[in-house]
């Protein structure tokens, strides 16, 4: 038997999570299960870093779709595991430029089902009469289980839920793929694919299978149609850590000895050198800078950091944005630095940090671009890492903590397992408490902070509607996205709590650096100790290797 991971990114093309996931853990499960183990891929053409690896031709097949056939041809990339690559001579199909899932929605949608439909026979390639067990990554992968729906002797499958996205798909759709529709009924492609999967269902961390089920967000705007299906099967099993410890040892070991002064200035130095990497910064016109570094203060005022991709309806940009707002309006002193990367609203849908940065120029820098050198010396010099997510099957915590900083997040998903939560603080509320305690007892050392929106709120589920459904202007003009769900009672009562959080964690970094150095060694030796990509790949094994 083979293992093949199916997954629509990796690393070498990467949008998200999954191409972290896909960078790590194939190589742990084959060596933790001593069975071949392979990834398979479109091979997204038009991204950049995909077009300049090697690899080797290993073969080619055609698929027939409802009017031609297409022509894939199959090539392979050594890694620490293979990777097989699929592309089709026809260059409309995974045309991405800036990701995978930069094309129109149509679009997507006809990819991944040709994806789907092509890897039947790219296994057949890859090691003819192999017994093969499939890990699908989400619904954009779940369509190869379709497109072997009529096939008794099919391979065992089972799918893993890096979000709760999926996608509707008409009969037509299916049979323009050369999928028979009636082989796999259903509405979307996850309602289709789950009763031909096995049992159980993967998502990335134990919380997020909670979430999955429970959260209103998930049960009442994004998958109400999976309730039934998901909630007698699923499982989470926790991601590991996306970077090694950053920070140096000797200063580390100092700081765990109650001698702070060598890691706040291994900090300090990291804060000089995102300043410095700034400074030499030519922007240009697709990698603006918004606010003015001459006017920007570097003082020793706490900075809050936040990256990741724009996706408007997950990642909390526009919630961070409005709390700090608010703490600058209110005469707060602190710096923050965003580091978004542009999603599908791409730079004009992220109009209202450049509308902050210009009225805070003092205090406010974004850089809406890969600005790798800059981001990373910034996190390490920062304060703190900022995780507002509206919702967060694993997250990026683990990152904060690696990389020398404490989080801030949103009690949700898997940032509620990497963030042991401060208590007897003005941001700790019942809401947190309720939230955190299936993971964290009051005696646990604190390794950041956490805030939670009030509870109960009889708006919440036509608050969560109108913020999925996004009734802003994504060119610039106004409303903005702040200037549109700041009228959600949800929305403003998540950044009523993350303002309490900024000033707790102000006050804590200000006047409290032995508290604040604490929750970072212990932060460190949390996710050191609790997240591991060899501890994942045994409940994969556990789980799929029979």
């Amino acid at each position: 038997m083979n293992i093949a991971f199916v997954s629509y990114e990796t690393s070498f093309a990467p949008c998200g999570g999954i191409a972290a996931v896909m960078g790590r853990l194939p190589a742990r499960v084959q060596s933790t299960s001593n069975v071949e183990t392979v990834v398979i891929t479109p091979f997204h053409h038009r991204v950049p870093r995909m077009v300049s690896l090697g690899h080797s031709y290993e073969g080619s097949f055609g698929i027939k779709t409802a009017d031609r056939t297409v022509v894939f041809h199959v090539h392979r990339h050594d890694e620490r595991v293979p990777y097989y690559f699929l592309l089709p001579e026809d260059r409309q199909y995974f045309a991405g430029l800036r990701h995978p899932y930069d094309v129109p929605g149509g679009d997507l949608v006809r990819d991944a089902l040709l994806f789907g439909a092509a890897i039947p026979r790219a296994l057949h390639v890859i090691d003819p009469g192999k017994r093969w067990t499939l890990l699908l990554q989400d619904w954009e992968a779940a369509t190869a289980v379709l497109a072997m729906a009529e096939n008794p002797g099919r391979s065992r499958a089972f799918v893993t839920l890096h979000n709760s996205y999926d996608c509707h798909v008409s009969p037509d759709q299916l049979l323009a793929a050369g999928i028979n529709p009636d082989a796999c009924p259903g509405g979307t492609i996850l309602q289709r694919a789950l009763p031909l999967t096995e049992l159980p269902v993967f998502t990335v961390s134990e919380q997020f299978a909670h979430d999955l089920t429970e959260d209103k967000l998930q049960t009442h705007v994004f998958a109400p149609q999976l309730q039934l299906t998901l909630k007698p099967r699923l499982i989470g099993i926790d991601n590991g850590p996306f970077a090694d410890v950053a920070v140096d040892a000797a200063p580390l070991e100092a700081a765990e000895a109650g001698n702070y002064l060598p890691l706040s200035e291994w900090k300090a130095h990291h804060r000089q050198a995102f300043l410095t990497a700034v400074e030499n910064l030519k922007p240009t016109a697709d990698k603006p800078v918004w606010g003015d570094f001459r006017s920007f203060r570097q003082d020793d005022s706490p900075w809050f950091v936040m990256a990741g991709r724009d996706d408007p309806r997950q990642k909390g940009y526009d919630v961070l944005a409005h709390a700090a707002e608010m703490f600058l309006e209110q005469g707060g002193e602190a710096r923050f630095l965003f580091f978004p990367m542009p999603g599908d609203e791409g730079i004009p849908g992220l109009n209202f940090l450049k509308k902050m940065a210009e009225k805070y120029p003092e205090s406010v820098l974004a850089f809406p671009f890969m600005f790798r050198e800059g981001f990373m010396a910034a996190l390490r010099g920062a304060t703190y890492g900022v995780m507002p997510s509206l919702y967060e099957p694993f997250g990026m915590a683990n990152e904060f903590y690696l990389n020398g900083t404490p989080g801030i997040g949103r009690a949700t998903g898997g940032i509620m397992q990497q963030i042991v939560p401060m208590r007897g603080i003005p941001s700790f509320k019942t809401p947190v408490q309720r939230a955190t305690a299936r993971w964290h007892s009051p005696s646990t050392p604190a390794t950041g902070l956490m805030y939670r929106e009030a509870d109960d709120l009889p708006t919440e589920v036509d608050d969560w509607r109108g913020i999925n459904a996004g009734q802003y202007s994504r060119t610039g003009e106004s409303p903005n996205r702040v200037e549109e769900r700041q009228h959600y009672a949800l929305f403003q009562s998540m950044a009523d709590e993350l303002l309490l959080t900024l000033r707790d964690g102000v006050e804590i970094a200000s006047q409290q650096p032995a508290v604040y150095f604490s929750m970072l060694t212990a932060g460190i030796s949390h996710i050191t100790q609790n997240f591991s990509w060899n501890r994942a790949a045994l409940d994969y094994v556990r789980h799929a290797v029979q």
